[in-house]
């Protein structure tokens, strides 16, 4: 059984509808029936299906282990975890490792316990808003209210802290056939310094971007898209990247498609 019948029958299971299904995870209908149609074969909302739809999220992401968990089980993780969550901690990677250490050891005990992609945190977007001081301005800023459930697991591999990443909402085609329109990436705040080739978030006078970047001598940057038939390389100098106001906001480490 594939992921999408898997999605298909978690989702018939909880007597929901594709639309039913997608307003409980917060994604479009659209999402849902790519998935269970085939054409998507990945997604980063597969947690928050599994919990709309009452199943073991490690059966559905993988096929392993039981369609259902039993309430004893789901009731006795959970105290764990919040037991282990409201101790004492010297950060976050402390926590984290507290966390980890739990879920190796349901490890060691069932073949099919869950491991840390069940913990998520989560991960503020970033948004453009109008600029209150000037309406006709736009500014980039972190939304109060629009989150990703981001796996643990994937910011344990990246060593990073959740306080320290957002996540971006890709629109448009520039960065295709890598990053289609409506996939979110997730990018490390602290590493603003270019490497050549990799990708980063751009803050470019209150329009967000997400770009390939490269050095220029000087302290300038070359910003390349991956569809470079529509979107042609742009050169900016020191002084052209204050006059244009482009801020490195951080490294993309991470990406997913939903449609």
């Amino acid at each position: 059984m594939d992921l999408s019948e898997r999605i298909k029958l978690a989702r018939k299971k909880a007597n929901l509808t594709q639309s039913q299904l997608a307003e409980s995870v917060g994604i479009a209908q659209t999402a849902i029936s790519q998935l269970e149609s085939g054409k998507t074969l990945r997604s980063s909302y597969l947690i928050q299906i599994a919990r709309s739809c009452k199943v073991n999220s490690v059966w559905l992401a993988s096929g392993e282990g039981e369609m259902n968990l039993t309430e004893d089980t789901l009731t006795s993780l959970s105290n764990e975890i919040e037991e282990i969550m409201c101790g004492e901690h010297e950060d976050d990677a402390a926590l984290n490792n507290s966390l980890r250490e739990r879920i190796e050891n349901l490890r060691n005990v069932s073949r099919y316990a869950p491991s840390n992609s069940l913990l998520t945190e989560e991960i503020p977007y970033l948004i453009e808003l109008d600029d209150p001081l000037d309406p006709s301005r736009r500014v980039v800023q972190v939304s109060v209210s629009v989150q990703l459930d981001l796996s643990i697991e994937i910011l344990e591999k990246q060593k990073v802290l959740p306080k320290n990443v957002v996540a971006v909402a890709i629109s448009g085609n520039s960065m295709t056939p890598v990053l289609q329109d409506g996939s979110t990436v997730v990018a490390h705040l602290l590493e603003t310094q270019v490497i050549d080739g990799k990708m980063y978030v751009i803050d470019h006078g209150g329009q967000i971007r997400v770009k390939a970047l490269y050095r220029l001598p000087g302290g300038g940057i070359r910003v390349r898209s991956y569809n470079v038939t529509e979107h042609p390389d742009e050169s900016y100098s020191v002084r052209e990247m204050e006059e244009a106001k482009i801020r490195i906001i951080g490294r993309v480490f991470w990406g997913a498609s939903f449609y």
